[in-house]
């Protein structure tokens, strides 16, 4: 085998290794974001039915550190589920991958119970995810 060949093929296969995480990180669709005031509280993010189905989400935290307490998931049927989640998301962190039960739903809303912890570098963002 000449050097050409064996480089061509050396990066064939490291591109090829690459591949199933650009696939996973594909399928993760951004649903909405919300700027959380107070130290202890409850917001909400409407996401609604024309975004079409999710199997999982995550919630994301720029801005400052949050302890996240509960996850209050609607969906359009009018059904919901209610996550414990009792965890603490540093700054640019972000929860676990939360399966929702029944398979692929439309999310009709997203609330969310809180505790920040200022830490002076400005506003608190907390952004939902949907895994397609």
């Amino acid at each position: 085998m000449d050097r050409r060949s064996f480089m061509l093929s050396l990066s064939a296969a490291g591109a090829a290794m690459l591949l199933p995480q650009a696939a996973e990180a594909a399928t993760w669709v951004k649903l909405g974001t919300r700027k959380v005031n107070g130290l202890i509280d409850h917001d909400r993010i409407s996401v609604g039915a024309s975004w079409g189905t999710f199997d999982k989400i995550r919630l994301y935290v720029r801005g400052n550190n949050l302890w996240l307490y509960d996850l209050d998931i609607r969906f359009s049927n009018g059904s919901r589920q209610d996550v414990g989640v009792r965890a603490f998301i540093p700054q640019g962190g972000h929860t676990r991958s939360i399966d929702l039960v029944g398979g692929d739903r439309f999310i009709r809303s997203v609330s969310f119970t809180y505790g920040k912890l200022p830490n002076g570098a400005g506003p608190t963002h907390v952004e939902v995810w949907g895994r397609r």
